[in-house]
């Protein structure tokens, strides 16, 4: 009995979804441990390791925030976000006009929440580990040597760490990234 509902239950898993997301993560680490290497002078598995953590933080903590809240939300939207979920394409509904300006603030709001969430995961992690990141300021990676002067001086002014600043860039490299990827799929789905 106990494995029949399991077959059940597992009828309904978004199992393309889940390869998909499964895809994206595994491109986000490379790239953010690529930059995090580069930008905060760490070794290749540090980096790595830090990139997989904090990618595999958010991405659970953002499906519980999403596990949370899409209950709450009006039947109509309920209705978009489980048709994208399990078929991978939006459903005909009064909804779907007024679909873009609710997609991109979403995906803005995801990108901020992500970054911040980044930064104080990696705060908590190095402080966990007891491992401080020694990561040379901005103002001490080698610029161009016509525009250097220029660059001290704006990046002087610039209070933000330098880790904080590194995962800005590797965040929003990997969500660049990501964005393409998904453009490329479902513009090819479109096409064909």
């Amino acid at each position: 009995m106990p494995f029949d509902l399991l077959v059940d239950e597992a009828a309904v898993l978004p199992l393309r979804a889940i390869a998909f997301q499964s895809l994206l993560l595994l491109v986000a680490i490379a790239l953010e441990a690529g930059f995090l290497r580069q930008r905060l002078r760490l070794g290749f598995q540090p980096s790595i390791r830090y990139a997989a953590t904090l990618n595999l933080f958010t991405t659970g903590l953002g499906w519980v925030l999403f596990l949370g809240l899409e209950p709450l939300a009006p039947p109509p939207l309920r209705t978009q976000i489980i048709s994208y979920i399990l078929f991978g394409r939006f459903y005909n509904n009064e909804l779907l006009s007024s679909l873009g300006p609710l997609i991109v603030a979403a995906g803005l709001g995801m990108f901020f929440l992500t970054f911040w969430l980044k930064v104080k995961g990696l705060e908590w992690l190095t402080q966990l580990l007891g491992q401080p990141i020694a990561a040379a300021r901005a103002s001490q990676l080698p610029g161009r040597k016509r525009f250097g002067d220029l660059q001290r001086s704006q990046q002087n002014r610039s209070n933000a760490p330098a880790h904080a600043l590194a995962v800005l860039h590797a965040n929003a490299l990997s969500f660049s990234v990501i964005l393409m990827l998904l453009l490329l799929r479902y513009g090819l789905e479109v096409s064909a």
